[in-house]
Formats: structure tokens, C-alpha cells, sequence
């Protein structure tokens, strides 16, 4: 049975405040940092026992959903969030067990993204959500030059990102034809996939039930889980620019030009800068 968890979503069109008023709003933001704070010491053990980082993860995921279930009727849109926000931890234990020597990596971004697509749109089905809540909806007129900034302002930000983390080269001499098809993978599995995940259901989740808090927890969480190169300044970066995405979905009631964005930051990043800089 489908059980629906909607409220207001006039702010994805207007851009009006997301503050909530709610007698469990405190609450629920001391139950969901240390759910954020978990799921980073997680990340931190990726460094150094990736197999007790995997079981971390797990039991995580675990208690979120147990925790969701037990306060289904007590607090349905708090149960909600929780729901989703499975699907942090889900994103790193499928990545971690993916036998990367049998593929590449752009090949493992690709079949890691299919389950989560599918857990992303289970969520979105069995909450009775639209598609225009999570952000699937065409950007207005008035709002294009901004999403245009948005993806512009990804290529020195994708350079930016490299020179933070310098990962290896995957394709020595990038042309158009060697580019096109791990640059859609990589706009599709990892750009349209984290912010769909992120700046959509999370989102649409987090400010209902704790309002502009949610989006700096949200963009936190995002920011963690960069958190396994243990490059501090690759964390603030990742997660400011969630948090700059957050507001710009929040303003536009789109996710479709952060989306864009985030993808060619990974472009920029794997696929052209390590091959320039």
C-alpha cells in the first residue's frame, strides 16, 4: 500500500522560506546529525578496513530503516526521510563491494547507478510523491541564466576539483568520440543520479521536516561522503557546492541544471583535466 507523505510544495516554485514549524523540528535534527555523523565515520574507515567500513555502512542502513519503521505513525514525514536516506549508505557499500578489477571505473559508476536508480524511484513510488517534488520538472524562463551560470561555473570547478584530488588518468588523449560515451555515463550515473538522490528526495524530505536546517544537514552528509580520500579540503569542497546546489534546486524547483553541472565537474575532473594538467 502506498502511503503518502506529501505537504505543501509551493517553495519549489517560488523560492519562499523553507522554515517549518513543527513541535519534533528540534528533535529531529538531533536525531539526524548523529545518523550524519555515523555515516562519516564510516567513510573514514574506508581508509583503513574497507571491510569493517562495508559492515559499518550496513548496520547503518539497517538501523535507518528499522528506526523509519518504528515511527511510521508518530512521525510519518521524519519516517520518510529516514527511508531515503538509506540510500547514502546503500551508494558506498555498492561501491565498495563492485570487483573493480573485473571493470573500469567508469564501467562500475555504471552498474552501481542501476540500483540506486531503483531504490531512488521505489521511494518516490511507495511516498506517493510526484516527479515535479523531487525536482523532475522543467526550470522557468526567468530561472535559465541561472541554471546557465550553474553549469558554466562546473568547468573551473571540475579543474578546481582535480587539482584538489589529482586522480589518475583514465583516458590518456581525450577526443570527442573517446569522451562521449564516459562523459554520458558519467552525467547520467553520477551527476543526474547524487542529485536526484541529494537535491531531490532527501531534500524534498529534509526541509519539510526541519526546514533550512535539512539542507545544510543534507549538503553536509554530501560533503562526508567525499570523505574516504581523507583530503579535508576535497570535503569542504564537495560540500559547498552541495549546499549552493541545495539553494539553487530550492530557488528553480529543478534539479535538471545541477545535474548537468555536477556532471561535467566530474568530467572536468577524471576526463580532461588530468589529461591537461
Amino acid at each position: 500500500m502506498r502511503v503518502s507523505t506529501k505537504i505543501s510544495n509551493r517553495w519549489w516554485q517560488t523560492g519562499e522560506s523553507t522554515e517549518v514549524s513543527h513541535p519534533f523540528k528540534h528533535r529531529r535534527v538531533l536525531i539526524a546529525i548523529p545518523y550524519v555523523v555515523l555515516i562519516a565515520s564510516a567513510e573514514l574507515l574506508i581508509a583503513y578496513a574497507p571491510t569493517l567500513a562495508i559492515a559499518f555502512h550496513a548496520i547503518i542502513l539497517f538501523a535507518l530503516l528499522i528506526h523509519s519503521s518504528l515511527i511510521t505513525i508518530s512521525d510519518y514525514q521524519f519516517s520518510a526521510l529516514l527511508q531515503v536516506l538509506t540510500i547514502a549508505p546503500l551508494i558506498r557499500i555498492l561501491s565498495l563491494t563492485m570487483p573493480l578489477g573485473y571493470f573500469g571505473i567508469i564501467t562500475m559508476i555504471a552498474i552501481v547507478s542501476v540500483p540506486v536508480y531503483i531504490a531512488i524511484f521505489m521511494y518516490i513510488y511507495i511516498q506517493g510523491l510526484e516527479l515535479r517534488d523531487v525536482g523532475l520538472t522543467r526550470p522557468k524562463l526567468n530561472h535559465l541564466p541561472l541554471e546557465l551560470a550553474t553549469i558554466l561555473l562546473a568547468i573551473p570547478g571540475g579543474i578546481l576539483c582535480y587539482l584538489i584530488v589529482r586522480p589518475g588518468i583514465l583516458i590518456p588523449e581525450p577526443s570527442f568520440g573517446v569522451l562521449l560515451v564516459p562523459a554520458l555515463i558519467l552525467i547520467v550515473s553520477t551527476g543526474f543520479l547524487e542529485e536526484l538522490a541529494f537535491r531531490g528526495l532527501m531534500q524534498y524530505h529534509a526541509t519539510r521536516t526541519m526546514g533550512f536546517t535539512g539542507i545544510i544537514i543534507i549538503s553536509a552528509l554530501f560533503g562526508f561522503l567525499h570523505i574516504d580520500d581523507l583530503l579535508i579540503l576535497y570535503v569542504i569542497f564537495a560540500g559547498s557546492v552541495g549546499f549552493i546546489y541545495s539553494l539553487i534546486v530550492q530557488r528553480t524547483g529543478s534539479i535538471y541544471g545541477v545535474s548537468i553541472s555536477h556532471g561535467v565537474i566530474n568530467i572536468m575532473m577524471f576526463l580532461i583535466a588530468p589529461a591537461y594538467f
